[in-house]
């Protein structure tokens, strides 16, 4: 799983790691700022990346994504992290 930096989407690279049997699955671009939103996609991403054997298509993909989310008990210390204080 790879983020969208330009040397990510070099063809002799994506080729290399093709021609060793393995696969690639880009993030979604998004803009990077110190909030919320960003701790909870690296501790998604580290979910998935320990999972990579059992993704295989789309549809295993979105199983194992349901999953990493279920498997966060709350998203509120990610809020709480940033300065977002509960009411």
């Amino acid at each position: 799983m790879m983020d969208n930096l330009s040397s990510h989407h070099n063809a002799q690279m994506v080729a290399l790691i093709y021609a060793a049997g393995r696969r690639l699955v880009f993030r979604a671009p998004y803009y990077p700022v110190d909030g919320p939103i960003e701790y909870v996609f690296n501790t998604i991403q580290g979910i998935l990346r320990i999972r990579m054997d059992a993704i295989n298509d789309g549809p295993s993909l979105l199983n194992e994504l349901n999953l990493a989310i279920a498997s966060i008990p709350s998203f509120e210390p990610y809020f709480v992290n940033c300065g977002f204080w509960r009411n």
